[in-house]
Order: C-alpha cells, then sequence, then structure tokens
C-alpha cells in the first residue's frame, strides 16, 4: 500500500514559491467559473476508476480549497484551506493516500474527518503545469477506510495530469480569445495558436482514451436533438463492436439483459425529468453474446432550461461482481455450517465476551442465544474455575491456539462439560477467537458409571475387591485407617433352607446394617460369599474399637449373626497387614465360641 509520507509544516503564504503559485493561479481565471465537461469528465473517470463515491477537482487558494469539478458532494463548492487535504498533496509531486483519516495525526481531528463529509479515506494526485507550479490536486474519497491498487494510483495520476492539460489548454484558449478582442491583426498568429491548441486537444484526448483503457471506463454521449450516440473506444470495446462504432437508441439499449432494460429506461426518464443521475450495476450481453455486468453513470446536461445531452460512463464489473458473488455464498454456507452444526460453535473477544453462539451450542446450555451473547464465558462458571478460564484467555492469545476441557453452569444449574479446541483469528482489526466444542457431559457420566460399577458389587452396592486394589495403590504412608471384618453365622444353612433368593436378601439387610453404623467417608466392601469388611477412614485402634463395639452392642438388629474381627493400619504397614490381622482376629474370636459338635455354618 502506498501512504503518503509526514510532511513538513506547510511553507508560509508569502514564500517566493507560494507567491509564484498564486500569481499563476489568478492568471488562469478559472477560480469561481461554471463547470465545464472536460473537468467533470476527468472527475468522473477518476470515481470509476478508483470505485470511491467522491471524486473532487481542486484549486488551493490563498485561504480556501476551491471545487472546479465535484462528483458526490452536492451543495458545497469549497472549504477552508487550513483543513483541506489537498493542501497537503500540492506538497509533493506523487499520490498522497490516507488509508483511514481517524488513524493519521494530521487529520485525526479535522473537523472534514470529525464532521461532515466523515472523510475517512483520500488519495490525491497534484495537479501540476508545465511550469512545474502545482494548482491543486484530483482527490478521490471514501466514507470509510479503503486503499487504492496500483493501477488505480496510476490512473490517479494519469487523470490529474490530464488535468494539467487542460488547465494549460483553458489558460491558452483565454489568451487566445483575450488576444483576438484586443488586436484583429493577430489573427493569423491566433491561428496557429488554435492549431497547436487543437494538436493539444487530440494528444490530450487520446491521453484520456488511454488512461480509461487502462481503467476500463467508456464514455458515451447522447444528442437529445438528433438521437446521435456517441461511443469512446473503450466503450466499443466493452460492447465487442469496431472503434468509432455508431449504434441506434434501440440498439444501445438491447445490449443490456432483457430484466434490466426497464431499470434502465426508467433511470433516464427519471434523470430528464428531475435533472439528476444515476449509477447502476446490470447485467449486459455483447454483441458477441459473451454475458457480463456492467456499471452505468449517467447524468443529464441542460441548455437554455431543456436535457440537451445525456453523457456518462460504462466499465466492465464482471470479475468484481463475480468475486462478491463467491464471496457473498461461502458466507451463506459458513451461516447454514453455523446454524445447523450439531457441533458446539462459538466466537468470542479477547475477554472472553460471547460475541456469537450457534443453535447447539445454545440448546447445551440450556439458554437461547440471546441470553448468551454479550455475556462472558466466565459468568457461566463456578466461582473457583474463573481463575482458569483467564489462563485459558491467556494461552490462546499468545499461542493462537488451545485444546482442552470448560466446565460450564446450565440455565437449569446443571453442569455442562465441553472439550473444546479453539483458534485465534487475528486477521481483522479486532482478533477473535473461534471455538468449536463437544458436549461431553452425558459421556463422562457414562464413564464414571462405568468406573463406579466396576468398583461395586451389583447384589449388595458395597464396594468390591478391586476397590480395595485401587486403595492399596493410593494410600499414602501416614493415612490411617481401620477395619473391621464380618463373617455370616450359618450362612448357607439359609440358602440350604429358604433358598438363594431368601439368601440374597439377608446380604442386602446386613449392607444397610453395616453402613447404618458408619461415617459417609466410611465404607463396607463385600469380600465374596458371606464376608465383610468395614474400612474406617482416619480411624486410630480407639476409634476402630469404639465402632466395632457399637455395632456388636446392636447385633439383635441384624438380619443374621455374625463373627467379627477388627485391626488398624500402623504408619507404613500395608493394607494388606492391616486386613490379615483383623481376619486372624475374627478366626481367634471364632475360635472361642466354637465346640466340637458346633456348625460353623
Amino acid at each position: 500500500m502506498h501512504t503518503a509520507e509526514p510532511m513538513e509544516e506547510m511553507p508560509a503564504n508569502n514564500t517566493v514559491v507560494e507567491r509564484s503559485r498564486m500569481t499563476r493561479l489568478r492568471s488562469l481565471n478559472i477560480l469561481d467559473t461554471q463547470a465545464e465537461p472536460l473537468f467533470d469528465a476527468i472527475t468522473k473517470a477518476a470515481a470509476l476508476a478508483t470505485g470511491m463515491p467522491i471524486a473532487l477537482i481542486t484549486l488551493i487558494d490563498e485561504n480556501r480549497q476551491w471545487f472546479k469539478s465535484n462528483v458526490g458532494l452536492p451543495g458545497v463548492q469549497e472549504t477552508p484551506r487550513d483543513v483541506a487535504f489537498c493542501s497537503h498533496t500540492i506538497q509533493g509531486d506523487d499520490v498522497m493516500e490516507i488509508p483511514n483519516a481517524l488513524r493519521d495525526a494530521r487529520f485525526a481531528k479535522n473537523p472534514l474527518v470529525t464532521g461532515n463529509p466523515d472523510i475517512r479515506f483520500y488519495a490525491g494526485a497534484p495537479i501540476t503545469l508545465h511550469d512545474g507550479l502545482r494548482m491543486g490536486a484530483l482527490c478521490v474519497i471514501d466514507q470509510k477506510a479503503n486503499a487504492l491498487s496500483e493501477n488505480q494510483r496510476l490512473a490517479l495520476k494519469e487523470l490529474a495530469r490530464a488535468a494539467a492539460e487542460a488547465l494549460d489548454q483553458r489558460a491558452v484558449l483565454l489568451e487566445r480569445n483575450d488576444a483576438l478582442v484586443r488586436e484583429a491583426e493577430a489573427a493569423s498568429l491566433q491561428a496557429k495558436i488554435a492549431a497547436r491548441l487543437e494538436k493539444k486537444l487530440q494528444a490530450s484526448e487520446a491521453f484520456l482514451d488511454r488512461t480509461g483503457r487502462a481503467a476500463g471506463v467508456g464514455g458515451w454521449e447522447i444528442n437529445l436533438l438528433t438521437n446521435e450516440i456517441i461511443w469512446s473506444d473503450e466503450t466499443c470495446r466493452i460492447h465487442e463492436v469496431p472503434p468509432g462504432y455508431l449504434p441506434t437508441m434501440k440498439e444501445a439499449l438491447e445490449y443490456y439483459a432483457p430484466a434490466a432494460r426497464e431499470v434502465m429506461r426508467a433511470a433516464v426518464q427519471k434523470s430528464l425529468e428531475e435533472g439528476r443521475g444515476w449509477d447502476l450495476e446490470l447485467p449486459f450481453v455483447t454483441a458477441k453474446g459473451r454475458h457480463i455486468w456492467v456499471r452505468a453513470v449517467g447524468n443529464v446536461e441542460q441548455g437554455e432550461g431543456k436535457p440537451l445531452r445525456l453523457v456518462g460512463a460504462l466499465q466492465d464489473v464482471t470479475l468484481r461482481k463475480r468475486a462478491v458473488t463467491a464471496l457473498e455464498g461461502s458466507d451463506r454456507r459458513f451461516r447454514k455450517l453455523f446454524e445447523y452444526s450439531l457441533g458446539l460453535i462459538c466466537t468470542h473477544d479477547a475477554d472472553g465476551i460471547l460475541l456469537s453462539v450457534n443453535p447447539a451450542a445454545a440448546r447445551s446450555l440450556n439458554y437461547s442465544i440471546a441470553d448468551l451473547l454479550g455475556r462472558s464465558l466466565a459468568d457461566f462458571m463456578r466461582e473457583a474455575r474463573r481463575p482458569g478460564f483467564q489462563s485459558y484467555l491467556d494461552r490462546i492469545f499468545a499461542t493462537g491456539a488451545d485444546s482442552g476441557v470448560l466446565e460450564l453452569v446450565a440455565g437449569d444449574d446443571s453442569l455442562r462439560t465441553w472439550e473444546y479446541h479453539n483458534v485465534l483469528d487475528g486477521e481483522g482489526d479486532e482478533p477473535y477467537v473461534l471455538g468449536h466444542a463437544q458436549d461431553i457431559t452425558e459421556r463422562q457420566q457414562h464413564q464414571r458409571k462405568l468406573e463406579e460399577w466396576s468398583i461395586r458389587d451389583p447384589l449388595t452396592g458395597c464396594f468390591n475387591r478391586r476397590y480395595i486394589t485401587e486403595l492399596a495403590a493410593s494410600m499414602g504412608e501416614l493415612d490411617r485407617w481401620g477395619c473391621i471384618t464380618f463373617d455370616l453365622d450359618r450362612f448357607k444353612l439359609v440358602n440350604d433352607k429358604y433358598g438363594h433368593q431368601r439368601g440374597d436378601e439377608v446380604l442386602v439387610a446386613m449392607a444397610k446394617f453395616l453402613l447404618n453404623h458408619l461415617r459417609p467417608e466410611d465404607a463396607v466392601v463385600r469380600l465374596g460369599g458371606d464376608e465383610f469388611l468395614v474400612l474406617l477412614r482416619h480411624a486410630d485402634a480407639f476409634l476402630t474399637e469404639s465402632v466395632a463395639k457399637r455395632i456388636a452392642d446392636d447385633r439383635k438388629t441384624a438380619p443374621i449373626s455374625f463373627t467379627m474381627g477388627s485391626a488398624y493400619r500402623h504408619s507404613g504397614e500395608q493394607l494388606e497387614h492391616m486386613l490379615a490381622e483383623a481376619d486372624k482376629r475374627l478366626y481367634e474370636v471364632r475360635a472361642l465360641r466354637s465346640t466340637p459338635n458346633a456348625e460353623r455354618r
């Protein structure tokens, strides 16, 4: 992108160069004159070539900037010189380009930027006469940030040269007219001047034709008195007819696609009635049958209170139209993917504020999309999780991508778990994060349930031997545990006499009996058959014995009689040693209660 380098302060008006420039400008006798077709054609060509809504030919007077030609700023003829962008342009030879005036220290507080006409983009080429003095500038303006392509900059510069040539020609013509009035005897000299001017005019017309070809812009004119139509060579090229081709009114209109013809007729009719121009993009069929899109710009010229001519320009905008159409199609496809994706999609800014949310993500959190937009994702997290969210923001804006798991609180206060992979889009002015996630809440719940089942006895709901294995692997050296082992008395007789169903009922009731005597952090383990184990967390010998005594004192409420033995874990002792010690004491108790004729089970 070509942008103007910061310039030194503009020379004071009393410098030699400025005095020479003002003298030259006065000699042109052009300030405050009426609009002229040649200058208007150059200005319109600049607007068409760059695609800008505003184009001006400005002349820098002592205290003002005056517009010789104006496209896009109706009713404005001049501005003060001290706020004029073109006052800076005439300080150099090249195109001065300001992509965004709000970000340029020289112009950010300029009233033409902060107020009407709200200038954001500016590009101007100095209008330099043959003697090197710069009278003003040919500039194009947009009310949004923008930039010119290299070809557009070249076209702007060449059109500024054409404007300078036109000023020189105009000055010479004025001199010629003055000389004819003052001295009739100088007729021969004036004839030579006229011939020279004609030659220059032809050269200027050829130059304009070259710039038209470079910008892809053709000119046309319709004489409303004779219905004669004139096309420039570039207009003929767009129609794919030979240079100099003269069409009829009916033929000229039929190049437009059928549906576009009525649009063009209505635009011309409105222009004739209201005196305003048109600027349309319409489908078009060339003489060779090729379908293209053209930008058609036109206006009516009045004379003696009635319309005399229609003048305008034509530009082939097919490539730009296709690009815009492709972009719109891509945007539609993305929006359909966004709306109908089963995945959870959202975007957020650097603070985690949600900018967009797709329906699947809103359903996952049990909120409407409107309830989510504009709020931070941290608002949907438990307090303890929020510091981790800030760490996530720091990571993704540092590395450009991040993956992991977020825990969010849904609208029904349930916890939802999102497994995400997010990437940073930093190409625009304001970077944002594009997030894609899956709701894995049910999968996690199912996984936890499977893990729970793997360490639970399906009959009683107590833990099983696998729980003991996992507990032993995770037990710290200083962890304190107590245990009580149980063996049900004569349980085999229950199964034999009443059946296994009754036996299962006894086992379930025994598990409940034991749980009723424990704390929430303690565990009941069914070791298999009629053997149970109680594990007491953070228990010493005293607590272990007190729990065993409480269970023994309440044995009358148990579904079956039992024998038990207790032990507690010493520091550094293996869990298996504690369990073996409890088993040993159980069998010691059973041995004391046994008689030679007693049936053990």
